[in-house]
């Protein structure tokens, strides 16, 4: 398993985390294999930890809330340790906390790579979601470097683990990611058919729009037809991680800035790779 994406999910059973992983094959990538691994992701990745993978999760806060979480905060790796050790309840509270006194704060990533809306309301599904997924990031913290906490770029020698957003890679690819998950926000929710149609426009534009950077991609059938009878588009979403961690090991991104303000930034409140050449 060289490349691979995540669509997490912290949800109870049945558990919507989908794995895909790919290789590099006569010049091309391929996406070898698309999983529903549920809540077996820890005991996956700890068995064959691929050498870069790309998650669908926050892996960073605010700065504000980090501070609220860890006091004199250094880096984010020390808040995904707290995620680890504090209870849902006192997060909870933490959170909603941040939500009352930085009304509308946006996370600097999201706003920087999708315009996303704000992250301080008090969610806790979300907010449960990050922590579970830090709990299954600690357990590999002697293998793994995490981007942009550990380091500012990929490394050859460590596994690399880095937050991917399928919707924003979409976007920077020129391909339609409003409705292949089912209702906009606010929005009519299409028809299954619709929805289906609407998976299989991306994953059939998506070799074309990711050959345009000069990169060869290739999708089996198996993995197309599994993405499009995902009704809730997260197998699509796994793979769409997978392909922006392939673009990303081959320099088609754009990576968190290395000085400046904005670099000491990053590295408490994660940053999102984004295709691009």
């Amino acid at each position: 398993m060289d490349i691979a994406g995540a669509r997490f999910s912290s949800a109870k059973p049945p558990n919507p985390t989908w794995l895909a992983w790919g290789t590099e094959r006569a010049g091309a990538f391929v996406v070898e294999g698309l999983d529903p691994v549920g809540a077996t992701l820890a005991d996956t990745l700890g068995r064959q930890l691929p050498k870069v993978l790309a998650v669908d999760c926050p892996l960073g806060v605010p700065q504000g809330l980090a501070k609220l979480l860890v006091g004199l905060a250094a880096n984010g790796s020390q808040v995904l340790e707290r995620l680890v050790a504090s209870p849902p309840a006192e997060l909870d509270t933490t959170w909603a906390r941040f939500a009352t006194e930085c009304p509308g704060a946006l996370r600097l990533t999201d706003a920087l790579t999708h315009g996303a809306p704000s992250v301080t309301s008090p969610r806790p599904p979300v907010w449960r979601s990050l922590r579970a997924l830090a709990r299954i990031l600690s357990g590999l913290r002697d293998r793994v470097a995490l981007v942009p906490f550990d380091t500012l770029e990929l490394l050859p020698t460590r596994s690399m683990v880095l937050e991917a957003l399928p919707t924003g890679t979409l976007r920077l690819l020129g391909l339609p990611y409003l409705s292949y998950r089912g209702a906009p926000e606010g929005g009519p929710a299409p028809s299954p058919s619709d929805s289906a149609a609407a998976r299989m426009q991306v994953l059939t534009g998506l070799p074309a729009a990711v050959g345009a950077l000069g990169f060869r991609l290739e999708v089996p059938a198996f993995v197309v037809n599994a993405c499009v009878t995902d009704t809730h588009g997260d197998a699509l979403d796994a793979v769409l991680c997978c392909v922006t961690a392939a673009l990303a090991t081959r320099g088609l991104w754009a990576p968190p800035p290395y000085s400046g303000p904005l670099a000491a930034r990053v590295q408490l409140e994660g940053w999102i790779v984004r295709p691009g050449a």
